[in-house]
């Protein structure tokens, strides 16, 4: 009992002296060290130069840079700090998303961190968030702040102190271990620093610097800028597409749809992400529904190339008879040769120049057929049809010029022609 109450006192002793002094005789007299000293902070304050030339860099505000940053992470913050409060882990250490990452989802650095708070490859397998070719939860806001709080909850386990936790958790508990090994086994956060590699000692630079403006922004005429991104709700995809598309189909920004589903890689979205749900803003979910039919037509418009890649052809697209066709030779036998049908004379055939945005299914809306009909009456095999491309249509002799005029009709008329029809 004795033994762990001399151990209580020493780790009081020393992590009073993590706490920036306020009659240290270098800093006395600077006033953003005196306000730092007067803020309600659970962690422990750290000062030093660095730390006066960020607060006067975030002062600057060039380009509104410092407003920015504030918005964003009050957003971001007060989606959700409260999952700090949850883990028994001070709220304002939340705000080491704004230093560690200026409070970006989709922040990677060199090393392959990535997220709001910059968690390395191994956090995310530790903690199970998915890390695939299409998805990143590290870049899921919401997921990844719970992860953030139960990370630090755990490395204050480790280190009992705030402040270490805060710098351990952006170079890992073996970087710091190593500083408090070169340190002499120092707890004084202040000689630790110095160990550190200087990408590591940002971390607490960029975060009290960050800390101060964050208390006393007003004071230095610093508006935030207010961000917010839209209520969304979950929609299925049929089959992998671009962000693009469907923020052409939905006239939306595609910058706003990839910030709602920042998890993703590259701007596509897998069949596979049906498990999330493709988040879309909720004023647009029934415009989507009603446009299903554009973003995931039942065939699709290739170019001349691509078409005669894809099915390995030459200039010329032949249809030949199968190999293994019976060829009937001329006999005795009495039985006669199957007469040709008569040829439907109440038809005639017409020629359909295929326009981009053209599908099989929609050609044979237009002219009251079926796509096997068209595949039939072209020798087609697949559904798969080219810009350009000539197609044979039999229409009804008494309808043709009705039919005629549909090779002249636009894009948008054809899709309200085939509604009707």
């Amino acid at each position: 009992m004795m033994q762990r109450f001399l151990y209580t006192l020493f780790f009081l002793f020393n992590a009073a002296a993590a706490i920036a002094d306020p009659t240290d005789s270098t800093f006395i007299k600077d006033p953003f060290f005196q306000k730092l000293l007067k803020t309600n902070s659970q962690v422990p304050i750290f000062y030093n130069e660095n730390v006066r030339k960020q607060i006067g860099v975030y002062i600057r505000n060039l380009n509104n840079s410092t407003g920015i940053l504030l918005g964003k992470t009050q957003y971001y913050y007060n989606l959700n700090a409260q999952l700090f409060e949850q883990n028994g882990v001070p709220k304002q250490l939340f705000l080491a998303c704004a230093a560690n990452s200026e409070s970006n989802p989709t922040f990677v650095d060199a090393d392959g961190a990535s997220g709001m708070w910059a968690l390395t490859y191994a956090m995310a397998k530790k903690y199970d968030l998915t890390t695939n070719s299409y998805v990143d939860e590290r870049r899921n806001a919401n997921k990844s702040a719970k992860v953030a709080a139960v990370y630090f909850k755990d490395l204050n386990l480790i280190y009992q102190d705030w402040l270490k936790s805060l710098v351990a958790f952006r170079c890992g508990p073996i970087n710091m271990n190593m500083a408090i090994h070169k340190a002499n086994n120092s707890l004084d956060y202040g000689i630790v620093h110095n160990k550190l590699q200087l990408e590591f000692q940002n971390t607490a630079v960029n975060y009290f610097a960050f800390w101060y403006i964050w208390n006393y922004y007003a004071e230095h005429r610093i508006v935030p800028i207010k961000y917010r991104l839209p209520d969304t709700d979950t929609v299925q995809i049929q089959r992998e597409i671009s962000l693009s598309s469907i923020a052409y189909q939905l006239n939306i920004s595609e910058e706003i749809l990839k910030q709602c589903n920042s998890e993703l890689r590259i701007a596509i979205a897998p069949t596979s992400y049906n498990v999330l749900g493709l988040k879309l803003p909720k004023d647009k979910i029934g415009e989507y529904h009603e446009k299903l039919p554009l973003l995931f037509p039942p065939a699709f418009v290739f170019s001349d190339t691509l078409l005669k890649d894809s099915l390995n052809l030459g200039d010329q697209i032949s249809i030949k008879p199968p190999i293994d066709t019976p060829v009937v030779e001329n006999d005795d036998s009495e039985e006669e040769p199957a007469k040709p049908k008569a040829a439907d004379k109440s038809k005639v055939t017409i020629t359909y120049v295929v326009k981009k945005g053209d599908g099989l299914l929609l050609i044979a809306d237009l002219f009251d057929c079926r796509t096997s009909d068209i595949k039939k009456w072209n020798g087609m095999k697949r559904d798969a049809i080219y810009k350009g491309q000539k197609l044979k249509i039999q229409v009804p002799k008494a309808k043709l010029a009705q039919y005629k005029k549909i090779n002249s009709l636009s894009a948008a008329q054809k899709k309200k022609l085939a509604r009707r029809s």
